[in-house]
């Protein structure tokens, strides 16, 4: 009787650093990148590779019967394998392509997305974002610097004197850009709404999780405060965010 292998279980091992987002609104879609499912699938399932199977003509790409084109994809250990994981050829939009105008981008594409859907189905690697579970935070990985700090450490600038002569601003200067001492002063503005909000909404896990989030989502890779880095209109699609959230309960 032929043992069953076992195969590395690999749920939990991705954290909010690792996921990516692409698209915006409703077509907004969270990922890992194959490199980095590939890396890890290396470091913690070390000896196991993905192989393609060949269809009967020896082309790796299979006919469906609507004339259509897939991949066969398992991974390998040695003498030992995973079951055969099907994965469609598809456009930018996860259209099935015909077997005919199946490109080499098309195929490499596939080929790249079929191993993370194999190795999220056989070693449960990224299964959190095919299952839409959530992500846990991963403290080595993402910086967080408490925003309740922002408050203490942010000085406040001292007012100015007020001149005796009071000029009239020409219509230039109404019509110029804002000047960097107001967008500092708007950005102060809307980064205490967030800490208020953020404070007033999430409890502390939450918190982490949620700015560890909006870090990777927008690559504020930098030490210190994330707030502290991000753009007016990042702080404002926070605030909006945020609003949309129940307070906690008392």
């Amino acid at each position: 009787m032929t043992s069953t292998p076992v195969y590395p279980q690999l749920a939990g091992v991705i954290t909010l650093s690792d996921v990516k987002q692409k698209g915006t609104g409703s077509y907004a879609a969270d990922y890992v990148a194959w490199a980095k499912v590939m890396q890890l699938i290396n470091q913690h399932a070390n000896g196991w590779l993905p192989e393609l199977i060949a269809a009967d003509d020896s082309c790796f790409v299979h006919r469906a019967p609507d004339g259509t084109g897939y991949l066969c994809i398992q991974f390998v250990n040695g003498n030992c394998s995973t079951p055969i994981w099907p994965f469609p050829i598809t456009d930018a939009r996860n259209n099935a392509i015909p077997y005919d105008k199946i490109s080499a981008r098309n195929f490499t594409d596939s080929h790249r997305r079929g191993i993370c859907s194999a190795a999220a189905a056989f070693f449960s690697l990224a299964f959190e974002l095919w299952a839409r579970e959530e992500v846990t935070a991963s403290a080595e990985s993402v910086e967080i610097q408490p925003e309740i700090q922002l408050q203490q450490d942010t000085p406040k600038s001292a007012p100015k004197p007020v001149s005796k002569r009071i000029s009239k601003p020409s219509n230039d200067a109404i019509a110029s850009v804002p000047s960097a001492e107001s967008e500092v002063n708007i950005k102060k503005d809307l980064t205490d709404q967030c800490v208020d909000l953020i404070q007033s909404k999430l409890d502390r896990t939450q918190q982490i999780a949620w700015i560890a989030d909006k870090a990777t989502k927008w690559d504020l890779d930098e030490s210190g405060s994330k707030l502290a880095q991000m753009t007016i209109d990042q702080l404002q699609s926070c605030i909006d965010e945020l609003k949309g959230k129940p307070n906690l309960k008392q």
